[in-house]
């Protein structure tokens, strides 16, 4: 499999980043721990003697000892300031808020809550606090984070905006945070219909043995569940995109790149490959072409009505 380019360029960055530190280290050393081998090693540190700062003179580039190279040894004389890229303060502050949100909402998923504490440990404070209207207690997420898992429905106590009370039973479809605050989808039994409901709104929930059998309705929310895995061939110049895609896996042929990913939502995919419309060549399933031509045609259609 093709290497991407991002892992490539996270590598450059972390070799300087750790020839900064220790001055010195073997092909093999840093092969071992990047997890390649040390010939790539060597290809990325003649690479990087050929990157700099923009200007192109001699004293722009990043340096190298030429003599310990021959030996296998990469020995940094000059690194341009080039480093692993940081978060500024603004940046890291929209992180924190960001997931600070899904938390609070009660959608975030394990690896979010993980992330959150490890920012604000590296940054040794907290510059901001996310304070939700409502708190969703954990424990009674349990029993629907459960049916969501097993398929099982959940019988629910619900509070609705009139405050009134009521009991029922939901098929839960999927968990979506909107405006910060956190919903459960889901097939309402009592109601014979779909119901989005507030989390902050549930006061009990218990998980039955009864198996869902209503499928999610596909036009409301939204779903990060994989429809199916799309196979995109295109000229080698729209690899960029094609990287950005979730899960994908690309190989190179020529002057051609082929990538496979999964596909949660066909109009957000075709949208993003109609970016590079030309550079296109094949598109699978026949669904995702179909969507990237009607996206195209609109683009022509718009196009010809402003002329």
């Amino acid at each position: 499999m093709a290497e991407k380019a991002l892992a490539r360029v996270t590598r450059l960055l972390s070799i300087l980043s750790v020839l900064q530190h220790q001055e010195e280290a073997t092909f093999a050393e840093l092969g071992e721990r990047f997890g390649v081998s040390a010939r790539q090693i060597e290809q990325d540190v003649f690479l990087l003697f050929t990157t700099g700062k923009p200007g192109g003179m001699p004293d722009d580039y990043v340096d190298f000892d030429p003599d310990a190279l021959d030996e296998g040894i990469a020995r940094l004389r000059d690194a341009q300031g080039l480093t692993q890229v940081k978060l500024s303060a603004r940046e890291a502050v929209a992180l924190i808020g960001a997931l600070g949100t899904l938390v609070a909402a009660g959608v975030a998923p394990q690896a979010a809550e993980t992330a959150l504490a490890k920012l604000r440990a590296a940054i040794d404070s907290n510059p901001i606090e996310v304070v939700a209207d409502e708190a969703v207690d954990r424990a009674r997420m349990s029993p629907l984070t459960d049916g969501l898992a097993r398929g099982l429905a959940v019988e629910l106590t619900y509070v609705d905006a009139s405050d009134r009370r009521t009991v029922r039973v939901v098929e839960p479809h999927r968990l979506v945070a909107i405006d910060g605050i956190g919903y459960v989808e889901c097939w309402c039994r009592r109601a014979q219909d779909y119901r989005t409901l507030r989390l902050d709104r549930i006061v009990g929930a218990t998980l039955t043995d009864s198996l869902v059998t209503t499928a999610p309705m596909e036009q409301r929310g939204f779903s990060l569940e994989p429809r199916f895995a799309a196979q995109v061939t295109a000229h080698v110049s729209a690899r960029w995109l094609l990287e950005s895609m979730q899960d994908v896996v690309i190989s190179d042929e020529g002057d051609a790149v082929t990538a496979t990913f999964p596909v949660a939502d066909v109009e957000w995919a075709a949208g993003r490959l109609l970016a590079v419309g030309p550079a296109l060549r094949t598109i699978g399933p026949a669904l995702l072409a179909d969507a990237v031509a009607r996206r195209a045609l609109r683009v022509l259609e718009a196009q010809d009505g402003a002329a």
